[in-house]
C-alpha cells in the first residue's frame, strides 16, 4: 500500500457517545482518503465502541493500561504515515477541508514538523454542558494562567508569528519563549522527523508526552491554520469536569514524565517561576474572583464566573494528592473514559 500522508491516532475506552461523530467528520473530508489511516487504540471498551470503529473502516489495537499517553505511544508504534494526528474520541473537524489544506500547508514548508489546531468550539448541544465553554477556551485555570490563554492559538502566539500568508502562518518560539500547549486538538506531528532524529524513542511514553516541546525545541517552527477549529464533544457536566481536573492533577503529581505540566518543565526555565506566581495568584482570594468576573466579560458568558471555583479545587486536590505522595502514598487514574 501506498505510504498515508496522515494517520490519525484515536484513544478510546466506552466512546461509543462521541466516536461515531469523530470518524464520520474524518471520512467526510475532501482529502483523498488513501491519504489517510486511522488508528483506533481502545482501552477495552464494554460498549459498542469498536463496532462503531470497523463500521468506519479504522485499524483497531489494544490498550491493556487503558489511559489515552499509552494509547498513543501505541498508535505511534503502529503508525506509517508521514505526519501523525492525535484525535481525542470526542472531536470533530469543523469544516471538509481542513485535512487537504493541512497536507497542503505541510508541503509547501517542509521546514515545519508540526502544526497546531488554532482552537476548540463548542461541539453538539445534546452533549455539551455548562463547562463546555470555559475549557474548550482556557483549559483549566492552570494552564490559562500558564499560558496566558486567549480565544485562540493564533491571538495567543501572535507576537511569535514570523510570516502569515492568508490565513497560514508561521510561529517561531526561543529557547526562552513559553512553548505552546498542543497536547491534543489534531495537532499534525512529523512522524518522518521523529523517526530519523529519535529512533529508538519516538514510540515511548516518555517521548510521545513530550513531542510537542522536542520538536519545538529542534526545529522553533510551527504551523497554525488561522481557521483550523476543532468541535469539541466533551462531557462537561460540573461534576465532569471537576473529575477531569483532578484527573490532571493526580497525572502531574504522581507521573511526572509521562503526561501533564510536569513533561513541559524541563523544556523552558521560566515555567517554575510562572508555577511560583500561579501559587501567589490563588493565595490573594480577590484576584481569582475579580478575574472570574472580568472572564464572564471578555467572553460575554456567565459560566466564567465559576473560574475561581475550579481554582481553588485544583488548589485543595494539589494539597490532599501532594500529602498523600510526601507520606509514601499512590495514585493511579482510574477515571478515564468514565461517563458521568
Amino acid at each position: 500500500m501506498p505510504q498515508p500522508f496522515f494517520s490519525i491516532i484515536i484513544a478510546t475506552y466506552n466512546s461509543e457517545r462521541t466516536l461515531g461523530y469523530t470518524l464520520k467528520s474524518i471520512r467526510q473530508q475532501s482529502i483523498d482518503q488513501n491519504e489517510l489511516e486511522i488508528l483506533v487504540v481502545d482501552g477495552g471498551s464494554t460498549d459498542s465502541t469498536r463496532q462503531i470503529a470497523a463500521k468506519y473502516s479504522a485499524d483497531v489495537y489494544d490498550n491493556p493500561k487503558r489511559l489515552p499517553e499509552h494509547a498513543k505511544a501505541i498508535g505511534t508504534s503502529h503508525a506509517i504515515g508521514h505526519y501523525i494526528l492525535r484525535m481525542d474520541s470526542d472531536e470533530e473537524f469543523s469544516y471538509r477541508t481542513q485535512l487537504q489544506e493541512k497536507m497542503g500547508f505541510l508541503r509547501k514548508h517542509p521546514e515545519l514538523k508540526m502544526l497546531l489546531p488554532n482552537r476548540y468550539i463548542r461541539g453538539r448541544k445534546e452533549i455539551c454542558g455548562i463547562c463546555a465553554d470555559y475549557m474548550n477556551t482556557l483549559g483549566d485555570p492552570f494552564s490559562y494562567f500558564i499560558y496566558s490563554t486567549k480565544k485562540d492559538k493564533y491571538e495567543t502566539y501572535h507576537k511569535n508569528i514570523v510570516s502569515e500568508e492568508g490565513k497560514f502562518t508561521i510561529m517561531k518560539f526561543e529557547p526562552n519563549d513559553i512553548y505552546p500547549l498542543a497536547d491534543s486538538g489534531t495537532s499534525a506531528l512529523s512522524l518522518d522527523y521523529m523517526r530519523e532524529k529519535y529512533p529508538d524513542a519516538y514510540d515511548t511514553i516518555e517521548f510521545i508526552c513530550s513531542a510537542y516541546d522536542t520538536i519545538i525545541a529542534d526545529t522553533h517552527l510551527c504551523g497554525c491554520i488561522r481557521d483550523d477549529d476543532i468541535r469539541h464533544n466533551c462531557s462537561s457536566s460540573f461534576r465532569t469536569y471537576l473529575s477531569k481536573l483532578k484527573f490532571r492533577v493526580i497525572n502531574n503529581i504522581f507521573h511526572k514524565g509521562e503526561s501533564g505540566f510536569s513533561s513541559k518543565e524541563k523544556f523552558n526555565r521560566n515555567l517554575k517561576p510562572k508555577k511560583i506566581l500561579f501559587c501567589i495568584y490563588a493565595l490573594i482570594v480577590p484576584l481569582p474572583i475579580l478575574d472570574s468576573m472580568r472572564l464572564s466579560i471578555v467572553y460575554k458568558n456567565p459560566t466564567y464566573l465559576l473560574h475561581f471555583i475550579y481554582l481553588y479545587y485544583i488548589c485543595i486536590q494539589t494539597a490532599l494528592l501532594g500529602f498523600i505522595k510526601i507520606t509514601g502514598g499512590k495514585r493511579r487514574n482510574n477515571a478515564y473514559g468514565k461517563q458521568v
